[in-house]
């Protein structure tokens, strides 16, 4: 928390000695950052084949820029996130629920058109469940699995470049599942790269995204992707991708356990 305050008051003294007045803007088209796409819970629409078990991964979401607050060539972009993701079965030619995992985020992200570099302090919320077809079908127990959290996030963008890199902490200080596990870290580290130059393969792209979850000793969940990207001015975009995913289950259920898979999707982002 001591990082975030001096965070905020390294920004507060920066605003400060810009002598333009504030500005706002609504609900603007561009978010200030773009999606960590190598990263398998994003805020995003998405819909992915899992090649491990006859199931498919389904995500409802979005990231909703709300306002940008503007001094000089500082920004303060607002928004607000919420996700659902959903494991969807294929047995005896019928379809059948497995869990259902909520996402909920604010988040600041501070920017400077002088530089590639922003910061992301935000706050969020988690729950993640079995469904009802699960319990009633499967015969699995109710497992309760809950997270409040803070984050602080280092973001490198360059779009001249191509890439984008980031670093950062979630701290879980209110965190539930069989017992109270809280107070406890997830760092994250991941980068997205479009290396090509030419026009025809420059939608191409490559992804990584890391975990290390302190409540696990620091054992880490995984994702490689890549894809071909159809973007347009706002960056808002469709992706086709191939995935490999590797360590602690992302559902938060199943957690701790492992799982290894690979799995294509088609991903909205707007």
């Amino acid at each position: 928390m001591k990082t975030i305050f001096l965070l905020l008051s390294i920004s507060q003294f920066a605003w400060a000695n810009d002598s333009t007045q504030f500005s706002f803007k609504w609900f603007p088209n561009e978010k200030k950052v773009s999606i960590f796409t190598g990263d398998s819970r994003a805020h995003r629409l998405g819909f992915s084949r899992n090649f491990d078990e006859s199931s498919y991964g389904v995500s409802m979401g979005n990231i909703f820029p709300v306002v940008n607050i503007n001094k000089g060539k500082y920004t303060a972009q607002i928004n607000a996130a919420g996700s659902t993701y959903l494991t969807l079965l294929r047995l005896n030619q019928a379809g059948s629920v497995l869990n259902s995992d909520y996402f909920a985020d604010v988040f600041v992200d501070f920017a400077s058109k002088s530089s590639p570099f922003i910061i992301r302090l935000g706050t969020g919320h988690s729950s993640q469940h079995l469904s009802d077809d699960a319990i009633y079908n499967n015969k699995l127990p109710y497992q309760n699995y809950a997270k409040d959290y803070h984050q602080i996030m280092g973001i490198y963008q360059s779009k001249n470049r191509h890439i984008l890199a980031y670093l950062g902490l979630q701290y879980n200080y209110n965190f539930k599942t069989i017992g109270n596990i809280s107070n406890k870290a997830l760092w994250q580290l991941g980068f997205v790269n479009y290396p090509f130059k030419n026009k025809m393969l420059a939608p191409f792209f490559y992804a990584g995204d890391l975990k290390l979850r302190e409540e696990l000793n620091y054992d880490y969940t995984f994702n490689c992707q890549i894809g071909y990207a159809f973007k347009n001015e706002f960056d808002h975009a469709i992706r086709i991708a191939l995935n490999y995913s590797d360590g602690i289950d992302e559902r938060g259920y199943f957690h701790p356990n492992k799982r290894q898979f690979m799995h294509l999707g088609i991903y909205f982002e707007y």
